[in-house]
């Protein structure tokens, strides 16, 4: 009664780590895929962070494994022994059978990690036809910062605030009295939004990162938000002329 019991919370426990697998697995393809470590979070954790919690519940989800196949080590012995036509009894050392397997196995998972550890290299051409603009500096020699050209307040930044901003902080609602398409908003008073020329220190940027209030509103995708940091370190210049929006009205100059 009691191996049957062993057996069913090994099964039960194995069964919940292989769902938690699946579900960080999913986490790491669609809603933190590669390239988002910096920008995103989900429930507090970074992709990295993520990364971490599903190594290690493969981990314990190997060790689970483990234990099922020493609890049917007797069982796997008649079977084997049945389909090699031998002697159907179990092993009269079915211990020391169980040791040499997992010295085997242990071998060949080590083998496994050093191969693997020799076996990486460095990216010299790009994969699947991606464009890898670090690897043409370093064989330039060019500093690896990516060289990025500002961006234009009107085609580039303005139609970000339209789309994610305007309904909410335009001109035709103001919650907490603030709009976003008039630049004294951003640029002036004893707080402003922005810093010019500096978005680490823009409390603009750390709203768009989802680090204040009611983030899932205000979170902005990571390459919009790049351009939002772009603009700002490059000056974060503000025209002063009227603009026409497509639909949210109009944007008016500082």
């Amino acid at each position: 009664m009691k191996r049957l019991l062993d057996n069913l919370h090994v099964d039960l426990i194995a069964a919940a780590l292989m769902v938690a697998m699946v579900a960080t697995g999913f986490i790491l393809r669609f809603p933190l895929p590669p390239g988002t470590n910096k920008a995103m979070s989900l429930w507090g954790l970074t992709r990295h962070q993520w990364g971490t919690v599903h190594f290690w519940i493969s981990i314990c989800l190997v060790t689970l494994v483990g234990m099922h196949v020493g609890l049917h080590w007797q069982w796997i012995i008649v079977t084997v022994n049945r389909r090699l036509g031998r002697n159907t009894s179990p092993s009269k050392s079915p211990l020391v059978s169980g040791l040499a397997t997992a010295v085997v196995i242990a071998a060949a998972l080590a083998l496994f990690g050093w191969a693997a550890h020799l076996g990486v290299r460095p990216i010299t051409e790009p994969i699947d036809g991606e464009h890898h603009p670090e690897d043409e500096s370093a064989s330039t020699g060019a500093s690896n910062e990516p060289v990025q050209a500002s961006p234009d307040f009107v085609e580039d930044v303005y139609p970000i605030f339209e789309r994610r901003c305007l309904s909410c902080h335009g001109p035709r609602k103001q919650i907490s009295n603030f709009r976003v398409d008039r630049g004294e908003a951003l640029l002036e008073g004893t707080t402003p939004l922005v810093v010019p020329g500096d978005s680490d220190r823009s409390p603009l940027v750390d709203i768009l990162l989802g680090n204040r209030t009611r983030a899932d509103v205000h979170r902005l995708p990571a390459r919009e938000l790049e351009t939002v940091k772009n603009w700002i370190d490059a000056g974060a210049d503000w025209p002063d002329v009227t603009v026409h929006g497509s639909g949210s009205g109009p944007f008016f100059g500082r």
